[in-house]
């Protein structure tokens, strides 16, 4: 076929239908291109057992942020006169490489603002199919859209699923605490990719109308946070926060970044310079490599939590997307709380979140106690180092608040019980409290929409990280994910694992009901699924996932006291301090 020809057969169609469907020599067959604001983008339909799915990868929302524009909000992407969008996953953004067992190769690249979309069956723009957008994980310094396929979510509960990238690491949000590097830049790669998506979702047949936001652990908190920003407003509807909230004192504080910034300037050849444009300047001159080389995660891990010590690499305060550390509650009532309390939220995470604490237990912390951490993790741990750290960066030096941490998390004389209260003192602290306190901000005295809470304790066939210690108790961090998506798409799987994946299969439906339930209407319950009860402050009801799903009520209570307590000492730090 000729162009000129090909040309007026997309005409034509496009006057039907906005949709074009054509096959393309031998290479891909039954490739599909479809006319959006933004341009023509292609893509390909793949058979799911009786179901179609059209995938569009590797669609630019936003201009390349390299060059002089590293370290600058994302550029509005131009209407393009080619077709967008290719057979194969876009590249991670660049990223410190940061390997787990079995993990996959997202070969990271500068140029990386691209998000995927993925729709059941056919294509029409009268469908109005609701929308969820997926943010991935990775502490807001590794990971990619890339490696999430959506096929069970699309499949089964019948929404358009969109998985974008954002910028990690220094190039996502390093900040000198000036205009000119104000840092949050992947805050804005995300705003920018929702924009995107309520310009042209409808020429996909999505409904711009109804858009949810998921993520899980730095997505879980992105989703949070986003939620709590008056500028998103209206960018989507509803949030899933799986295993993260904002309400974990993941916003960076002034004296950690300046460490990242004395850190990096040290390791490059920026500095020294007369101010933060000639510093910038030269920053933009370095290769990505080497400052994606200069500091890695390691050089900002604390025992406890990545996030509290990550400085300049998590979402900081910058005067304009975010007024104020959102950690702590200043008002009830202000704009970023009336926001929050606008959306629907459904917030959970798993039994045991402290998973994290085995995957990243350095060698030199097992030297210095004494200890493998395949065997156990000793009392001396909590007690001497996770519990004075904790408190000191959250309200300095209180040794009685210490103490009071380690005697709540040393009620047994078992090795490995007090090993699983070690990693029970992380999942606490640093996910189901921030993820409880956010629950009962949102559904107090709010009757205007929806809020939702549950617990994962169903253990997985494939743990994320690896296989734990003999030890280890419960679901672990990020266990859930392989109910979603695909997970041979973000890790490798032995045979003997694809085939223990079958026997989840109808757990794998039941949750995916739950989520697009919620997707479509902000409600999880719906036919074929046991009753979720809706949270409210005076039961805090949830839903158990296991087999069978149960219910609770008043997810660990006694923890959530301790630590909104410390969370209240805090508050009155920072505040007192900025008087």
């Amino acid at each position: 076929m000729s162009p000129q020809a090909l040309m007026f057969l997309k005409i034509n169609i496009f006057a039907l239908t906005w949709l074009a469907c054509f096959v393309k020599g031998d290479d891909i067959v039954n490739a599909v291109e479809v006319k959006t604001p933004s341009g023509w983008i292609r893509g390909y339909e793949e058979k799911i057992e009786d179901d179609l799915m059209y995938k569009f990868l590797k669609i630019p929302y936003a201009k390349p942020p390299v060059g002089q524009l590293r370290f600058q909000k994302p550029q509005p992407i131009e209407k393009w006169e080619d077709v967008q969008g290719t057979f194969e996953t876009s590249p991670g953004c660049a990223q410190w490489y940061f390997p787990l067992p079995g993990s996959i190769d997202l070969k990271p690249s500068e140029d990386c603002l691209y998000l995927n979309v993925y729709v059941p069956g056919k294509i029409s723009t009268d469908r109005n199919l609701s929308v969820m957008v997926w943010i991935h994980g990775g502490g807001f310094f590794f990971g990619a859209a890339s490696q999430f396929n959506p096929v069970p979510l699309v499949s089964t509960g019948d929404v358009i699923v969109v998985t974008i990238n954002y910028r990690l690491g220094l190039f996502g949000f390093f900040t000198m605490n000036d205009p000119l590097l104000s840092g949050n830049y992947g805050v804005w790669d995300m705003i920018e990719a929702l924009r995107w998506v309520q310009n042209n979702i409808g020429a996909f047949g999505g409904n711009p109308n109804s858009v949810t936001i998921f993520g899980e652990s730095a997505g879980g908190m992105a989703v949070s946070l986003l939620s709590l920003i008056p500028s998103a407003k209206g960018l989507f509807h509803r949030a899933i926060s799986q295993s993260g909230a904002i309400t974990n004192y993941v916003i960076s504080k002034r004296e950690l970044e300046k460490k990242t910034v004395d850190l990096l300037l040290e390791r490059t050849d920026c500095k020294g310079r007369e101010d933060v444009a000639e510093t910038l300047n030269c920053l933009k001159d370095i290769p990505a490599l080497n400052l994606t080389n200069a500091i890695t995660m390691m050089d900002l891990m604390v025992p406890l939590n990545v996030s509290i010590e990550a400085g300049g690499f998590t979402p900081s305060i910058d005067g304009e997307l975010i007024k104020e550390n959102l950690a702590y509650f200043k008002s009830h009532d202000d704009e970023a709380y009336r926001t929050f309390r606008s959306v629907d939220f459904m917030s959970g995470t798993l039994d045991a979140e402290g998973s994290m604490a085995y995957m990243g237990m350095s060698p030199d912390i097992q030297e210095k106690y004494d200890f493998n951490v395949t065997e156990k993790i000793p009392k001396s741990v909590l007690c001497e180092m996770f519990a004075p750290d904790f408190v000191q960066k959250t309200v300095g030096n209180v040794p009685e608040l210490s103490k009071e941490i380690c005697e709540f998390y040393s009620t047994t004389e078992s090795i490995d019980a007090q090993s699983n209260k070690v990693c029970e003192f992380i999942g606490d602290s640093a996910f189901i409290v921030p993820s409880n306190i956010m629950l009962s901000v949102h559904a107090k005295d709010n009757k205007n929409v929806n809020t939702f809470q549950y617990l994962f304790t169903k253990t997985s066939p494939i743990p994320f990280g690896g296989n734990p210690p003999s030890w280890f108790k419960g679901a672990g961090h990020g266990d859930e994910v392989y109910l979603l998506f695909d997970p041979t798409y973000y890790m490798q799987l032995t045979e003997e694992q694809v085939q223990s994946l079958k026997t989840e299969k109808e757990l794998s439906e039941t949750v995916i009901r739950y989520w697009t339930n919620f997707a479509k209407s902000g409600n999880p319950n719906g036919e074929n699924v046991p009753e979720w009860p809706r949270y409210d402050v005076n039961s805090k009801k949830y839903l158990i996932i296991n087999k069978p799903i149960e219910t609770g009520e008043n997810l660990k209570a006694e923890a959530t006291e301790l630590f909104s307590r410390i969370n209240e000492k805090g508050r009155q730090r920072l505040y007192h301090d900025e008087l």
